[in-house]
């Protein structure tokens, strides 16, 4: 089958257009290679940027730096181990890897146009899971801090049981890579009831530890909105030594990626 001259010179345009659009800065070790902003955007127009790098084993890898999950949670997405699982579903149909945050391909041989295409077209794709959220709806006190665990790019496992000194718990999360963190997010309505939970962690706390003196909670605590003076200091005594609240979540971030 032919094309008409006119088609041919149409898609030719469209490619130098393409080209002329694409922005390249080598890496610091310019020999270990560059970034890469492309023309193609997310929803709300910003730039999908790539960077590609050579490994020490010899493979090149295209990535997308994590990028992808960044733009999912500040424009309002909960990471959740569902979301999550949607991403690896566009990964896998886009036939490019998911993995440690990252959306990315590797090869041997280094990589074709069509390696670059896929995982542009899978960031542009799990991009779009932001215009299915839910507006208007409270997030779930865990899922948000799942969310934000998420977001820092560590390896956490859910509901975590552990023996200690006198019974099992379970925790929320456990954060590993040699934090060694348990963090427990408590949400409560009223100042009556806060003071008791608190209570009922502190021991659950203090019976962990003193079997795994390694292991180090962390009680988030929910002070979202009218949630804020419901941690009274009386309310908080209990945890105060290993609590977080969610408006100071910075810290918890700080203790993720140290």
């Amino acid at each position: 089958m032919t094309t008409s001259p006119q088609c041919d010179d149409l898609v030719a345009k469209y490619l130098e257009f393409l080209a002329g659009d694409f922005e390249i800065t080598p890496l610091p070790d310019a020999h270990r290679g560059c970034y890469v902003v492309t023309p193609f955007v997310r929803p709300d127009g910003e730039a999908v940027e790539l960077e590609l790098m050579l490994l020490p084993n010899g493979n090149v890898r295209l990535s997308d730096m994590g990028d992808t999950l960044s733009y999912l949670y500040v424009n309002g997405l909960t990471l959740t181990q569902a979301t999550l699982d949607k991403i690896r579903q566009i990964a896998r149909r886009h036939r490019i890897a998911f993995g440690r945050g990252n959306l990315a391909v590797e090869s041997e041989d280094g990589l074709t146009g069509d390696a670059v295409h896929r995982v542009i077209q899978a960031a542009i794709e799990a991009s779009s899971l932001t215009q299915s959220r839910r507006g208007g709806v409270r997030v779930n006190f865990d899922s948000e801090v799942e969310s934000f665990i998420i977001q820092s790019g560590v390896v956490y496992d859910v509901d975590y049981r552990v023996a200690g000194r006198l019974e099992s718990h379970t925790f929320k999360f456990h954060v590993n890579s040699g934090r060694n963190l348990l963090i427990q997010p408590i949400t409560v309505p009223r100042e009556a009831t806060a003071h008791s939970w608190a209570e009922r962690w502190a021991y659950r706390f203090g019976d962990t530890t003193a079997k795994n003196p390694d292991l180090h909670p962390i009680a988030v605590l929910d002070d979202r909105g009218n949630r804020e003076r419901v941690w009274t200091e009386h309310a908080q005594a209990p945890v105060s030594e290993m609590a977080i609240r969610w408006g100071d979540r910075g810290m918890l971030q700080e203790m993720l990626t140290l």
